[in-house]
């Protein structure tokens, strides 16, 4: 057993805080950024870090693409 388990009562168990991604397909994306979607289809081509293909269809990760319009107009 666990040092957690054992111990349960007197001590509390450290968990650590799990963050998941936000992942949308290229409609939703569109949606909320207000971007056009052959755009966004465009910006996950030639940035694959952003997104992934699945069979057609791309599904972009919100934070990485945020991430990337940041660095994109800051610099």
């Amino acid at each position: 057993m666990s040092e957690c388990m054992l111990n349960r009562q007197t001590a509390g168990c450290v968990v650590e805080k799990i963050v998941l991604p936000q992942i949308v397909s290229i409609k939703q994306a569109s949606e909320i950024m207000k971007l056009p979607p052959y755009y966004l289809r465009r910006v996950c081509r030639e940035n694959p870090d952003i997104a992934f293909q699945s069979g057609v269809k791309w599904y972009i990760n919100l934070g990485k693409l945020a991430a990337y319009y940041n660095n994109k107009l800051g610099a």
